[in-house]
């Protein structure tokens, strides 16, 4: 895959989310919800959960939170810094441009059709570039979506010359690596879902037949291809041989303890998704210490289908985060805007000799060590201040 970076091709609009008619798309797959699934290449019945369901849901969201999770807001006047206190400041999220979605081949509508329309959603044109296998299932969405600022790509295009002004690619690490590359030679922002390579941690305390039904399914979801399947298994020695007489064809390695796991675990440079069986409180302070994008405990793969979830990797698993209120935000950029008000604009004139003296007294008033230390620094910003008037 070769991603050549020029002058975008469609024109953002704002407004985004309200243009996109989201409750019309999601009843819309509704209707279209047993063509979809089959244009997946996956059992009807396993991607009418997996895929066509969570694309709903996923529409939902976006209409019920889109406007106002894009807001233009101000900040507040508490905790405004007493020397800027006639600023006021306003932070808006705006769109990039154009968006560059270049999908993965083992998952041709879920996955890239909620990065489509949280980029429509935010306001930005879009280049949906599918995967192998992945052309009907988008034409197919993209006609449902029917918005002029979508088009859809032929899956054997190689080289996409294509003016992106963000890039959202899913795909191998390999392939991420030479995609970011050629990005790289024009800062063009990316986000990036790279190779998984997922550990399940066994507790002492797990349930063990909630275990091996988990690592079941999540072997053959998908047909074996998520990319959040498990591959390796970090499980106490206590159910160990347990666990080993009931699982095969994974990675399995009995640990002593929580650190040994986690130590074990991190020596691997991908970092996407991970599951924790155990007795709760503690499988989920555990969870909180494990190094991965995405955590479950006591499920697999499946809880992160929630809209609301925002989903990226870490290390060698990419960079960023999709689908959740996080994932909308990443389709935008930030402009903050400053607005002085009043007519004092102190900092506008010449220096003055006694400068130092008031400004480290201001620091030490404002941010001093003690209560005493902060009022005597207050006498001195003032004398500073009167010695600066008269001179």
């Amino acid at each position: 895959m070769s991603v050549a970076v020029a002058t975008p091709v469609v024109t953002p609009q704002r407004g985004g989310s309200r243009a996109l008619q989201l409750r019309r798309v999601r009843q819309l797959v509704a209707e279209r919800a047993e063509e979809l699934a089959r244009l997946t290449g996956l059992p009807v019945a396993e991607a009418l959960v997996s895929q066509v369901l969570p694309l709903a849901d996923a529409c939902r969201f976006l209409e019920s939170e889109a406007d106002r999770i894009l807001a233009p807001h101000r900040l507040p006047a508490a905790g405004r810094p007493f020397w800027l206190r006639d600023v006021e400041i306003e932070v808006r999220r705006e769109p990039f441009g154009t968006v560059l979605v270049i999908a993965p081949s083992n998952n041709h509508l879920f996955l890239p059709g909620v990065q489509v329309l949280q980029a429509l959603a935010a306001g930005n044109s879009v280049l949906w570039k599918p995967g192998r296998g992945g052309q009907s299932a988008a034409d197919a969405f993209a006609e449902i979506v029917d918005a002029d600022r979508l088009r859809v790509l032929d899956e054997t295009v190689e080289t996409a010359d294509l003016g992106a002004d963000l890039v959202i690619f899913t795909g191998s690490a390999e392939t991420g690596e030479k995609v970011m590359t050629q990005l790289a030679e024009n800062v063009t922002p990316c986000v990036a879902e790279l190779s998984g390579h997922d550990a399940v941690f066994v507790r002492a305390d797990a349930d063990v037949d909630l275990v091996v039904r988990a690592i079941s399914f999540g072997g053959r979801l998908g047909g074996g291809a998520v990319c959040m399947r498990p591959r390796r298994v970090f499980v106490h020695e206590s159910v160990a041989e347990q666990l080993q007489a009931r699982v095969s064809g994974l990675e399995i390695v009995a640990v002593r303890d929580d650190d040994e796991a986690l130590r074990l675990a991190a020596e691997n440079p991908y970092a996407l998704g991970a599951s924790v069986f155990g007795r709760e409180p503690g499988a989920t302070e555990f969870a909180r210490r494990v190094r991965a994008g995405a955590v479950t405990v006591n499920d697999i793969i499946v809880p992160t289908a929630d809209p609301r979830f925002p989903f990226g990797g870490r290390g060698r698993s990419g960079y960023g985060v999709t689908r959740g209120a996080e994932g909308l935000l990443a389709m935008t950029q930030v402009k903050a805007i400053a607005v002085r008000r009043g007519k004092s604009r102190p900092h506008l004139d010449p220096a003055g000799r006694n400068d130092a003296e008031l400004f480290g007294a201001y620091i030490r008033a404002a941010h001093g060590g003690s209560w005493t230390a902060r009022g005597r620094a207050v006498v001195n910003f003032f004398q500073a201040a009167m010695r600066r008037n008269k001179s």
